[in-house]
């Protein structure tokens, strides 16, 4: 997949001139083109004339105080200091393309060094190149030019010009070698043996070597120190260090998507990846989840719980919307009193005016009286009651891993970060359910004298407060995205409720596209990658965001879609993971996917997301207790939790006061699929 996506990127640069069609060379064998990864050691790809000329400036490297040639296996490898690289050398642009789209690439340069003649040709090839690098569509999958090198000789306006043009393009480094001076104007290295430049009068023979000085012949090993020096200095640039999850909102099924690729991404990394965050940022529907984490409890607890299967620390849990406790009595009293007053008011004014009533008249005057019919309480005590369990917390200023929370001022129009250093004194539950009071379902929740509402208000997602506060690796869930319909008058023909949602979908997802784009080309050194639902599953998603019954479904989409994800930017997220001490291994979520993939005559049910069809729920320490180790998955089971200590059993008891008690998560037709569900 991503060598086809590959070709269809340098056909896309080949069409539109960026890359010239001389520039094209027939493609290398696969051993060749691509480049294999290893954690121990940096790959640095070099575009360059001709392989002498890349051996030659590799040669020349190895000969600097410090380094030498290691013997890994590997080609071209050289040790200098505590660094390992491997160099890797390409002689077309086309190719310099595929591999920085099929391997993760430490570094890369652009060897333009040569006579003054042949510099302006090289020089406009690695333009083209640098343009079609950053014109990438997703802005994600752009090479930072941080991690560039520019490799120029001679002097003189062009040059000067030259190197201002890269400055202006972001380009990192850019050496220039003064060891070539002829009365050619050569503005380059010679290849083959490495040796300096001529005298004025010196020959130049049949393979581009020239006879030099011993002056000379310093001045190119010194300009090859330089090189491996500027290297090794951007490979230990000071890194950010922490990771991030960003979790936007969605409503219910939002909250299944959530849940679904995060069990892919655990799956992914050894089931050591969404616990084990630095800091979690959410909103609305992110914020329920990222809590939940954020205090230890695991994806295969907040599945279990859903699906009603027992063998957590979660209770059974309802997330049916409709339920009188959730309706806002107050609310509606209220505004029942202010209808009664405006409509006693309006009639008073007929008959002293004897103006006449209007149906218009009443639908603009009295609109907005219609308030929203639910309130979130419920949903904070379901919540409060897990982070008030021993060894959680629902105080921000607690938390070992940061969590934020994002909410928007009702009044004012901004956002509120719940959990910086100004608003880090509410607690977690109740500020997660004014981060979901998304009007017109919710009533805003009041917060010192503040009226909130859902964060996704103004932000879809705060990836870029988790950006500034270091963040280097970066995940984010956004499953509020527009279904995208192939066939003409598709959403003419649905009502005004799908065209209202799919419109806000479609803002949100703009403003989060904009945001992102601007970020990611202002920190290119961050690790960005965003994981969506697949179209199909958007039309599932769309139908109503607070529908609570679809669960299985939305999770099975999820899991395959961030699948799917994960294998496109393997590549990447491979490098970027190791960076950050993990390790991505997707034959366990293969597996699953398969089995996912395989359920057809028959209903989903939880065990599918397991290998081998056993439901195992992993109970990492809850956040207050992080010195302790992880307890062994439970096998999880309807009618006792397997393996379950005296101190589980009193957590559950501390649930059973408050905790609503569990409805059936599917409609009446689909009892049967809670009923495996229960008895997995």
């Amino acid at each position: 997949m991503a060598r086809g996506l590959t070709h269809r990127v340098c056909r896309r640069m080949l069409k539109g001139g960026m890359i010239d069609p001389s520039d094209s060379v027939p493609s290398l064998p696969e051993s060749d083109v691509r480049m294999r990864f290893d954690a121990s050691r940096s790959q640095i790809l070099v575009l360059t004339k001709t392989r002498p000329q890349f051996d030659s400036l590799l040669e020349t490297m190895a000969r600097a105080p410090g380094a030498q040639r290691e013997d890994a296996g590997e080609p071209n490898t050289l040790r200098y200091r505590d660094v390992v690289t491997t160099w890797h050398e390409r002689c077309s642009a086309e190719h310099v393309v595929e591999c920085l789209q099929t391997a993760f690439v430490n570094f890369l340069i652009l060897d333009l060094r040569g006579p003054e003649r042949e510099f302006i040709e090289q020089r406009d090839k690695a333009f083209r190149l640098l343009t079609a690098l950053d014109g990438v569509e997703d802005v994600e999958t752009r090479y930072g030019f941080h991690r560039i090198m520019i490799l120029l000789s001679g002097e003189g306006d062009l040059i000067d010009q030259t190197i201002l043009e890269l400055g202006q393009r972001g380009v990192g480094h850019v050496l220039r070698d003064p060891s070539w001076r002829s009365n050619d104007r050569t503005v380059g290295t010679g290849t083959g043996s490495g040796t300096g430049s001529g005298s004025e009068n010196g020959s130049e023979d049949g393979s581009g070597t020239r006879a030099g000085t011993r002056a000379e012949s310093d001045a190119v090993s010194s300009f090859g120190a330089r090189v491996l020096e500027q290297v090794h200095l951007a490979l230990l640039r000071p890194r950010r260090e922490s990771r991030a999850l960003c979790a936007a909102g969605g409503g219910i099924t939002g909250i299944y998507f959530e849940m679904g690729a995060l069990k892919c991404l655990d799956d992914c990394f050894g089931r050591k990846l969404v616990n084990t965050f630095d800091a979690y940022y959410g909103i609305s529907a992110g914020a329920v989840v990222t809590s939940l984490m954020a205090n230890g409890y695991s994806i295969d607890e907040m599945m279990a719980a859903v699906a009603g299967v027992s063998g957590g620390r979660l209770p059974p849990l309802s997330m049916a919307l409709f339920r009188l406790g959730h309706f806002d009595f107050a609310s509606a009293l209220r505004r029942g009193r202010r209808a009664v007053e405006a409509l006693w008011s309006t009639m008073r004014d007929v008959r002293k005016i004897r103006s006449k009533l209007s149906l218009e008249g009443l639908l603009f005057d009295y609109l907005d009286l219609v308030g929203p019919p639910f309130r979130g309480h419920t949903f904070e005590r379901m919540l409060r009651n897990a982070l008030t369990v021993p060894g959680t917390t629902n105080d921000f200023r607690r938390m070992p891993r940061k969590l934020f929370v994002g909410a928007t001022d009702q009044d004012a129009r901004r956002h509120v970060l719940f959990g910086d250093e100004t608003h880090n004194h509410i607690p977690i539950s109740v500020a997660v359910q004014a981060s979901m009071s998304l009007n017109p379902a919710f009533s805003p929740t009041e917060l010192d004298g503040r009226f909130h509402e859902d964060g996704a208000v103004t932000r879809t997602s705060n990836f870029t407060e988790a950006i500034q506060r270091g963040a280097g690796l970066v995940f984010v869930l956004d499953p509020f995205v527009p279904y995208v319909s192939r066939t003409p008058g598709f959403a003419r023909d649905h009502g005004v409720l799908y065209n209202l949602d799919q419109n806000i979908r479609t803002v949100s997802f703009t403003r989060f596209e904009s945001a992102r784009n601007w970020a990611l080309r202002r920190h290119p050194d961050v690790g960005f990658y965003t994981f969506l639902p697949a179209n199909r599953l958007r039309q599932l998603l769309s139908v109503s965001p607070m529908d609570h019954r679809p669960y299985l479904e939305i999770w099975r989409g999820a899991y395959l879609s961030t699948l799917y994800h994960v294998r496109r930017v393997a590549h990447r997220l491979t490098g970027d993971a190791a960076v950050h001490g993990l390790t991505l291994e997707t034959s366990r979520a293969e597996t699953v996917a398969e089995r996912l993939r395989a359920v057809v005559t028959r209903e989903l049910r939880l065990n599918d997301f397991y290998p081998d069809g056993r439901i195992e729920i992993i109970e990492p320490p809850f956040c207050l207790s992080l010195s302790q180790p992880s307890r062994a998955p439970n096998r999880a089971s309807a009618r006792a939790s397997v393996g379950r200590g005296p101190a589980s059993a009193e957590t559950m008891r501390s649930f059973s006061a408050a905790w609503p008690t569990a409805e059936p998560l599917l409609d009446p037709s689909s009892k049967k699929s809670a009923a495996n569900d229960r008895s997995a």
